[in-house]
């Protein structure tokens, strides 16, 4: 069932100038789905182009189903088609694991520790529909996973922060090209959220877990092992999410820790960098209070290029939750602006392009765990954000580029656009090379860099890189005067 709950406009009231500019309005759409009768439960949600026809699609982890809901264009989804799946599953992914062209779904293992100490994977038959695949023992509960090439062989790896009734730890997987994976790497600390990315910039992937002690980063060494526990003492964060905090082209980390004051909660938002051997973080920015959030994800929803998270959670007293706060590009970020929500609560968001129109859409699953409520996704599509250009389709791993046009001539200083696409995870960096040499990079799927040229005939490359740093390029040539 498809039902749109109305648009969200924010504006820059006159009271709130003096902290939101003009600039930083967004509008969304929302759209509201609902997963298969009488399964009332949404664990998660994935997405990607699981029937490759080059529009991105959505599924929904339930209870125990699977709901399929066909991207039909302009980031609308058709009603789910559903297949029935193990009970209680965790957080899930989308990659191809066994390089057959076809997006598979690693997911973690949900419910009480003791249940699915497994990691389960449903291998794709490139129509919406999945075939079981493999399980990958990791002896406790797994309700949170993470997908990198932790190796280098651009081979879709996971790891998933586990839980036992004594201990928790992380645990690495490295795929090997046909759907199975072998352990790497067993880390000593996790057990909530988890994520990756190259927070030191040294090419390797790394993970962050929120354990214990509060923030651990694991700095990767590119062949599946790790250094040392790197430790940030937020010890009441519940939420992280990976972006370019500070537009230095250098994965951060944002962190949302929930401190307990009088009865109430009160939300407070903190970037952490690797610095010189160590995590630094920042002041903590205060959020909103009084509320239920839990996970937040990151992306660039304005169109500045500067990545904003955006936050969800909820429950039966809170009712559901969802909303931003926009990055400055400075590690600091704006007033926090509520959005529509849905349900009982909301979780797992993610930030993606999905009507392909060059603006950042959010998506997340949403629950109603009482009653008859029922469960789904929820997708706020962004109506205002400035465009850039339209990406590719999302069936493969490619670039289209928007500026200049083949043979062009062009000023001395020119402003070059691309956008690039990918059905292996997502396209995380698009990168601007002129003659063969580099001349800059964006952290996402849009690029957009003005430079100054000198006279004659140019080469311009495109290149875009995916998950699993596997890249693709497309060459324009032009004149500048």
């Amino acid at each position: 069932m498809v039902r749109c709950i109305g648009v969200f406009t924010f504006l820059a009231f006159a009271a709130l100038a003096g902290t939101i500019p003009a600039s930083a309005t967004v509008q969304f759409t929302s759209n509201i789905y609902t997963s298969v009768s009488g399964d009332l439960d949404t664990n998660s949600i994935a997405n990607g182009d699981f029937n490759n026809d080059g529009i991105l699609d959505m599924v929904t982890i339930n209870t125990n189903t699977l709901s399929f809901y066909a991207g039909i264009g302009s980031g609308s989804f058709a009603s789910p088609v559903s297949q029935t799946i193990p009970e209680n599953l965790g957080q899930g992914f989308a990659a191809d694991v066994n390089g057959d062209g076809k997006l598979d779904l690693v997911i973690g293992g949900g419910g009480q520790v003791g249940q699915n100490s497994v990691v389960t994977i449903l291998l794709g038959n490139g129509d919406g529909t999945f075939t079981p695949g493999a399980t990958v023992n990791v002896n406790g509960r797994a309700q949170f996973i993470t997908m990198a090439d932790f190796n280098g062989d651009h081979v879709p790896d996971f790891a998933a922060s586990v839980c036992t009734s004594s201990r928790c730890n992380t645990q690495v997987f490295l795929g090997q090209g046909n759907g199975t994976f072998k352990r790497s790497a067993a880390l000593i600390d996790g057990g909530g959220v988890i994520v990756a990315g190259d927070l030191n910039a040294d090419g390797h992937q790394d993970i962050a877990v929120l354990g214990g002690n509060g923030v651990v980063v694991y700095l990767g060494n590119g062949d599946g092992s790790f250094q040392s526990a790197l430790q940030s003492t937020q010890s009441s964060a519940v939420g992280l999410a990976v972006g370019d905090f500070y537009d230095d082209r250098i994965q951060t980390l944002a962190v949302l820790d929930a401190v307990y004051d009088d009865g109430n909660y009160v939300y407070y938002v903190a970037t952490v960098q690797y610095e010189n051997g160590a995590l630094v973080s920042s002041k903590p920015r205060f959020a909103t209070r009084d509320q239920y959030f839990d996970l937040i994800a990151a992306g660039d929803l304005n169109g500045d290029f500067k990545d904003d998270i955006v936050l969800v959670g909820g429950n039966v007293r809170a009712y559901p939750l969802t909303g931003y706060m926009l990055g400055t590009g400075k590690g600091t970020f704006g007033e926090y602006v509520s959005l529509p929500a849905y349900g009982t609560g909301e979780s797992f968001p993610f930030v993606r392009d999905l009507s392909l129109d060059s603006r950042h859409d959010i998506g997340a699953s949403w629950d109603g765990s009482y009653g008859d409520a029922g469960s789904g996704a929820i997708v706020l599509l962004n109506d205002s954000a400035p465009t850039n250009c339209d990406p590719p389709p999302a069936n493969a791993l490619g670039v289209h580029v928007c500026a200049p046009d083949s043979g062009e001539k062009v000023g001395s200083t020119f402003t070059f656009k691309a956008a690039g696409n990918a059905i292996n995870g997502i396209a995380k960096r698009m990168e601007l090379w002129i003659d063969g040499n580099k001349i800059g990079q964006n952290l996402e799927d849009q690029l957009k860099i003005k430079t100054t040229l000198t006279p004659g005939s140019h080469t311009a490359s495109f290149v875009v890189v995916d998950a699993f740093d596997n890249y693709a390029s497309q060459s324009v040539t032009f004149t500048a005067k």
